[in-house]
């Protein structure tokens, strides 16, 4: 009992002294303090149970264990608020630091390497940069006709060069570059079928002027993805001035138009509201008004079917929400699916070769692609291509659409609207339609720029 009282005692003193700093007791009030302690302590009864001591070997196996893994350290300094170390945050900034060159070097190398530089943004006084469009037709040597035309045409003896003019066989082909080193030139005229024939028939073929071309890009990087070309019958031009003429308002016995006329048909046809009006009249049209035209596409890179047909369909649809009256039917969902089908479940689209869509003058769209049974190699050159006699080598028929609403939401992706898949094809077939209203109604010779 004494024992107890002891410990009392001590565990009170103890508790004293460590009252709060404000608190003061004087010598008499700690000593009364002390009695009155231990008289309560002595009126109350014994614990039950004596009280649990700790066991000095748990103590000291818990203290090797602190021991032995002992708690990181941490420079309080450069300890952030997430309490993230500071050798974790150095590793994370070093790798945001490596990611962002890598993209920085990877947007250089994409576009100032794949991506052929804009002559605009060359300095002045720099040198021009080589032409894309010479292609070097050394296969075989050049018949005596062949360099008594380009005799004529001012040019020399040697290896034919494609470049603005090309002699094949017994005809000059004329050509333009198509503004990408992937694709060759394009020819000026190409001639397409005139329509359908049955098995056995001979297919007639109609030739086809080029009004103008561009590239098609995607992303802000500007990849290239094909090179785009409008072609019109040259037995439609004189219906496709009509429209014109009739757009730029120019008196009705007017067979040109002047230049102030052409400027303000320029600017009609590269706005919004009057691209989209001039081109739905002229798709529109049918019968002795009605343009047959085609679109002749050349990828830039081995692509597939599909990928060309989901970007069409999206242009498509796009076109439809402008119109919904004209396209909300079941036949126009149903013709919608049928062009799908055509390029469903083919392979793909070699580099360099044409894939054409032609539309009549009823508004039918008449798909050919590059046959897959015709080797790389057995393809004629562009030149010998653009010859009537070898126009369709290496094509072959893919399918039909006859709903015109199909074909005339195709056409008003690329040349009317606001947003169009080739700004630089639109202003191309823009200028090649001012020139086509600077000659006579019934002159049937193309100029491109």
């Amino acid at each position: 009992m004494a024992s107890t009282l002891r410990c009392l005692r001590l565990q009170q003193r103890q508790l004293l002294y460590r009252r709060p700093p404000n608190s003061r007791i004087t010598p008499l009030a700690l000593h009364t303090h002390l009695r009155q302690s231990s008289s309560t302590a002595s009126d109350k009864p014994p614990p039950k149970y004596p009280p649990i001591k700790p066991d000095p070997y748990l103590i000291q196996l818990r203290e090797e264990a602190r021991r032995s893994k002992p708690r990181p350290k941490i420079d309080r300094r450069y300890q952030l608020h997430n309490h993230e170390p500071y050798e974790a945050k150095s590793r994370r900034v070093n790798r945001q630091i490596g990611i962002s060159l890598a993209l920085f070097v990877g947007i250089i190398v994409v576009t100032q390497i794949w991506v052929p530089r804009d002559p605009k943004f060359q300095p002045p006084g720099a040198p021009p940069p080589p032409s894309t469009s010479r292609v070097q037709n050394d296969a075989k040597p050049i018949a005596e006709e062949d360099r008594e035309v380009l005799a004529k045409a001012g040019g020399a003896a040697g290896p034919v060069i494609i470049k603005e003019a090309t002699s094949t066989g017994s005809q000059v082909v004329e050509t333009v570059p198509s503004g990408s080193s992937h694709v060759g030139p394009l020819p000026k005229r190409i001639y397409l079928p005139a329509g359908l024939v049955g098995e056995g028939e001979k297919q007639i073929l109609e030739e086809y002027t080029l009004i103008g071309h561009g590239l098609r890009t995607v992303s802000f990087l500007s990849i290239q993805v094909y090179v785009v070309a409008l072609y019109v019958a040259t037995s439609s031009l004189p219906s496709l001035q009509r429209h014109l003429l009739t757009t730029s308002s120019v008196p009705p016995t007017a067979t040109t138009a002047t230049l102030p006329e052409r400027e303000s048909l320029k600017s009609t046809l590269l706005s919004s509201d009057g691209s989209t009006a001039f081109f739905n009249t002229l798709l529109d049209a049918r019968g002795p008004d009605g343009v047959r035209m085609a679109l002749r596409i050349v990828p830039t890179r081995s692509t597939d079917y599909p990928h060309l047909r989901d970007g069409w369909v999206r242009g498509i649809q796009g076109k439809t929400a402008l119109q919904p009256t004209l396209y909300d039917d079941d036949a126009f969902v149903d013709a919608l699916a049928r062009f799908k089908a055509i390029f469903g479940g083919r392979k793909g689209v070699p580099k360099g070769r044409a894939l054409i869509l032609v539309r009549d003058e009823a508004g039918a769209l008449f798909a050919y692609g590059p046959d897959e049974g015709v080797k790389e190699g057995k393809v004629g050159k562009l030149a010998e291509g653009a010859r009537k006699e070898r126009a369709m080598e290496g094509l072959r028929m893919l399918g039909v659409m006859d709903d015109p609403r199909v074909a005339r939401a195709l056409w008003l992706c690329y040349f009317a609207g606001e947003k169009v898949a080739s700004e630089g094809a639109r202003k191309s077939v823009v200028d090649g339609l001012v020139e086509v209203v600077a000659r006579p109604v019934g002159s049937t010779e193309g100029k491109v720029v």
